[in-house]
Parts: structure tokens; C-alpha cells; sequence
């Protein structure tokens, strides 16, 4: 083995202090000579150490972020309350072709909490198509939407925001400051779990940006598990263990149950104008597609279009968007990089790891997954970014709840009392699926949502309301979404929202703080065919008795 020399300094040969160093360049080497192999020894110690001082940090760092509460403020990112509420507007979006006791459910909740008089989009329409779902009206989704966001008449700004969400099964129970704040908010968290996911040099370069959030599901329905609109989505950042032993397994009771949430639901999406516009009008592209091809149905889309299921269009475009954010990852990936990744595969931009969905599956690649799956008919880098629409789902359940398979998560909770008496018997009857935990959420005001019509000396605060809770992320949701295919919840829980006794009181307080020429329009909504409706129009009183109970 050949030993480092130490160069004399010739230009210093004649004179004392040229001798020092030569003799100081001696004594070095000789110590090296004796020595290499402990300092070998000690350079590979300290790269050692360092390596797992820096990956014992970066686990650490994904471990809290995957337990971080929806509201903390511990990350840095959360504000409570920012500069949001006066730079933008929200609107609603409520697809209704006609008058229901269920649809006045959702537009006396969104009343009383101070929401804006939601647009009811095909209005009248009729649909007697039996090959779809609710005889082609999912498909009407789409294309109504599309219609109102199309129309510039309708809306302040493209930066205004829009939630639209199902008419018949959608109950919100927190005000839109909240939903406004938590918005803004998910989006600044998921870039940045994006920007882990992805690496900090192709997320910077693609630009990436979190924009359109749709509301989670445990399933990837109605679509294959093993499409591309389902393996190449990426894992849920819940924790592990978010249900104790039966997380990501098959549960006798419900074999969905254990799952984590990490696929989206059509029922409740939110987001700026001009990002919604360019997602419908994705969503209605693919749906004209699929009309006018082949509806005999393939393993990988179903007999007529899955059943001409709004939701499978917005399944295909997350998954090809998550798709190619893969592609992004390894096109920005060095050489020096991935070596590295192999030594520390926690690092900002390594490979995903493994993750399990709904067939029990394990995707170990999401570019070409081991099981058998769905090729990618575009599997090629494009740096036009033709399929990302900045899609991302509501994980933690923060705006929207959806009950399918998941109304063993919930319960009723007053957060002002002890947790596990409430949530012994919930009130829909199903067994809680985990270790319930229920921090109250700190981003509610004591003076809105409704609570500001009580008297003052009346006035409730939130933590003695008893709210929706999503019982083991350990969240309150905006909204909760009776999507569940076991109709016992949407039809007797509507007594169990916090205003029951007081909601003919509040609708009434409400409408008394309107200008006197614009009462009569308090509580009712708009319609895509030009019409102002008003809620005795739309909410006629032999419905009294089911939508304002009395709590016995």
C-alpha cells in the first residue's frame, strides 16, 4: 500500500523556518505510516456515526409528521387564522336536480353556519338512463359543474374558492372561516410532503403545487385495485398503527375497516376556480371518451363506464398524475443521489416504500408494481407535465369525513368530557376500530359558526358541543359525508348535530341579521337555471318535523 507523502517546502530549504516545516512534514508521515489503520478506522467511525445520527433524525422528523394533529402548531407551517378570509371568496356547489328533505338538511346546516347561498347545479334535469348510476346523474356531475365554472358571471376571481359537494348526503357542522384556514393550511403540509416524497430538485423544477383537495376513502372504488387509478397512488401518511393490529388488514367485521385513507371521494372536493375549471374539464374529456367507446366493459373499466360512476374518472386522473410525479422523481434523480438513497432510503426523494391497498396487494414500485396490474399506456417523461392537476386527498378527514367504511372511526364527542364514555356506545351503534383520542381542534372562534345568534349570556362554546369526531386520526371535520352504503346513519343520526332543539331558532336569527330587503332569500339558493329560490320554496313545512327534531 502506497502512503500519502507530504511535500517539502522547497522554497524555504535554506532557512530556519523552511526546515521546521520540512521536519514537522516528516514527523506527520511517519505518524501516518504507524498509524493508518486507526485513523482508517476513525474517519469510518465518524461517517458512520454521522450516517445514523442524520437518518435516526430524518425517521424521527417522518414519525412526528405522521402524528402530527391536524391543528398543531408544532411544524412550523400551521397559522390559525391568516389573510385568506379577505382576498377571496367561497362559493358552494351542491349537484340537486330536485327538492329533497335531505337536500334542506345540508343547506340548514350551511345556513346556520354562516355559509354563502349555495348554487344548485342540474336543476330539473331528469334521468332515466338504468345502465348508470342514479340513471346517468353522476355523470351529470361533471358536466354541470363544468358548465358553472365555465360561466365568468359566477364568481369574483379565478383565486375564488369552490367546494362542491353531494346535495342529498353532506352535512357540514363547522363555519367557512374554518374550512377556509384548514384549506390554505393542507395545502402549504402536503407541498411539503410532496417535496419529501419527490426530492427537493424535482419538485422545485416541476413546480409542483398542491392545489384541488378531494375528500379521502379507504377504497379505490369503483375501480380495479390493481388499475392504475389505484396502485399508483401513493401511501397514506396516517400512522401505522392508526388501528392497532388490523391497520392495512382484512377485518372479519368489515374487511375495509383497517385500511388507511388514501384515495380520494367525489363527494366533497374543494379548490381555486381556474384549478377546478381545468380538473372538470379533465373529468368530462375522459367521460366523453369512455361514452363513445367500447361500454362492453374490460378488467380495467367496467361494464358502461363503471356504471357511469362520476368518482372513477377523478380515480383514473389522480392515479396518472401520481404516476408521472413518480417518473419526475427518477428523471431529477443523480447518480451520487441514489447511491445514497440505498445507504439512507428515508432521504428526501428515495424510492417510496412498500404500501399495502384494498386487495391485500403490496405495491412495491409504483411505476410497475410485482402483482399483476394495469400498464401504463404513457409511461414517458414529459416536462409539458400533461397529466398533473395538483390533486391531493383529504388524509386526515380535516374537511370531509366519508362514512364508508369508516363510520367505526367516529363518534358524537363533547370535548369538554371525558372521551371514552362518549364513545362506548356511539350514537350510529357500530364498535369504535381503534384507541379513540380527541384533542379539540384550536382554529374554532367562540363567535361564529351560528354561535354568535345565541344570546350572550347563552352563547355555547365549541368543546360543549357534541361535534362529529373522526376518533382515530383524532379530528373534527368540516363536513360529514353519509356515503355508506348501510343508509341507518344519514337516516337517524341528523338528530345528533349540535344544533338540534335550537335550529329553527338560529335559521330564524340568522335571517334577522339580513338586510330587511334580502331576508326572504336567507336559507335558500340559486339555481343553474337562473332561478332564486327561497327556502320556504324549496323546503316546504310538513318537512318541519324531520328537519327540526327535538332531541329526546
Amino acid at each position: 500500500m502506497s502512503y500519502p507523502t507530504m511535500k517539502r517546502f522547497e522554497g524555504f530549504e535554506t532557512g530556519r523556518l523552511g526546515r521546521l516545516a520540512n521536519m514537522l512534514a516528516s514527523v506527520l508521515q511517519a505518524v501516518w505510516r504507524r498509524n493508518r489503520r486507526l485513523y482508517i478506522n476513525l474517519i469510518a467511525l465518524v461517517l458512520t456515526t454521522a450516517f445514523v445520527w442524520y437518518g435516526q433524525k430524518a425517521a424521527s422528523a417522518r414519525a412526528d409528521w405522521n402524528a402530527l394533529r391536524s391543528w398543531t402548531t408544532e411544524d412550523g407551517i400551521i397559522q390559525t387564522f391568516g389573510d385568506h378570509l379577505s382576498s377571496e371568496r367561497l362559493h358552494v356547489i351542491l349537484p340537486a336536480s330536485n327538492g329533497a328533505p335531505q337536500l334542506c338538511k345540508s343547506m340548514l346546516a350551511q345556513t346556520i353556519l354562516g355559509y354563502p347561498a349555495p348554487n344548485l347545479v342540474m336543476w330539473n334535469q331528469t334521468f332515466d338512463d338504468d345502465r348508470f348510476l342514479g340513471n346517468g346523474s353522476h355523470l351529470a356531475k361533471i358536466s354541470s359543474t363544468l358548465a358553472w365554472l365555465e360561466e365568468p358571471s359566477h364568481y369574483t376571481n379565478e383565486d375564488d374558492l369552490v367546494v362542491m359537494a353531494d346535495a342529498y348526503d353532506v352535512w357540514f357542522q363547522l363555519p367557512p372561516e374554518t374550512l377556509i384556514t384548514r384549506y390554505h393550511r393542507l395545502v402549504a403540509n402536503e407541498n411539503e410532503r410532496i417535496r419529501h416524497r419527490m426530492g427537493t430538485r424535482a419538485f422545485e423544477a416541476e413546480k409542483i403545487s398542491t392545489k384541488v383537495i378531494f375528500s379521502a376513502s379507504k377504497r379505490c372504488g369503483p375501480n380495479d385495485p390493481q388499475s392504475i387509478a389505484c396502485y399508483a397512488v401513493p401511501g397514506s401518511p396516517l400512522p401505522r398503527n392508526v388501528f392497532g393490529a388490523i391497520t392495512d388488514t382484512k377485518f372479519p367485521n368489515n374487511r375495509f375497516a383497517g385500511l388507511r385513507q388514501q384515495h380520494l371521494v367525489s363527494g366533497f372536493i374543494i379548490g381555486p376556480v381556474r384549478d377546478m375549471r381545468r380538473i372538470f374539464e379533465r373529468a368530462n374529456e375522459r367521460m366523453k371518451e369512455c361514452l363513445a367507446g367500447d361500454m362492453q366493459g374490460t378488467r380495467w373499466v367496467r361494464q358502461n363506464c363503471h356504471k357511469g360512476s362520476d368518482q372513477s374518472f377523478f380515480n383514473d386522473m389522480f392515479g396518472w398524475q401520481e404516476f408521472h410525479r413518480e417518473l419526475m422523481r427518477r428523471h431529477h434523480r443523480t447518480a451520487w443521489e441514489r447511491f445514497f438513497d440505498r445507504l439512507m432510503p428515508w432521504r428526501d426523494g428515495a424510492p417510496p416504500g412498500p404500501h399495502v391497498i384494498e386487495n391485500n396487494a403490496i405495491v412495491d414500485d409504483p411505476i410497475d408494481p410485482s402483482f399483476p396490474h394495469q400498464p401504463m399506456p404513457d409511461a414517458e417523461y414529459h416536462d409539458d407535465q400533461p397529466h398533473e392537476l395538483g390533486i391531493t386527498v383529504d388524509y386526515f378527514s380535516e374537511l370531509s369525513h366519508q362514512t364508508s367504511n369508516a363510520i367505526f372511526d367516529t363518534a358524537f364527542v363533547k370535548h369538554n368530557a371525558p372521551l371514552r364514555p362518549q364513545t362506548e356506545h356511539p350514537a350510529h351503534g357500530q364498535g369504535i376500530m381503534c384507541s379513540p383520542h380527541a384533542p379539540m381542534p384550536n382554529d374554532l372562534l367562540d363567535d361564529s359558526g351560528g354561535l354568535e345568534l345565541f344570546g350572550k349570556d347563552e352563547r355555547p362554546r365549541w368543546e360543549q358541543l357534541p361535534l362529529y369526531t373522526e376518533v382515530c386520526a383524532g379530528t373534527v371535520p368540516i363536513a360529514v359525508h353519509h356515503n355508506w352504503v348501510n343508509k341507518d346513519p344519514i337516516n337517524t343520526l341528523w338528530p345528533e348535530m349540535w344544533w338540534t332543539g335550537k335550529a329553527k331558532m338560529l335559521l330564524d336569527a340568522r335571517r334577522n341579521r339580513a338586510a330587511v330587503g334580502v331576508r326572504k332569500w336567507v336559507g335558500g339558493a340559486v339555481t343553474d337555471t337562473g332561478e332564486n329560490l327561497t327556502w320556504n320554496e324549496l323546503c316546504p313545512s310538513e318537512w318541519n318535523e324531520d328537519l327540526f327534531p327535538e332531541k329526546e
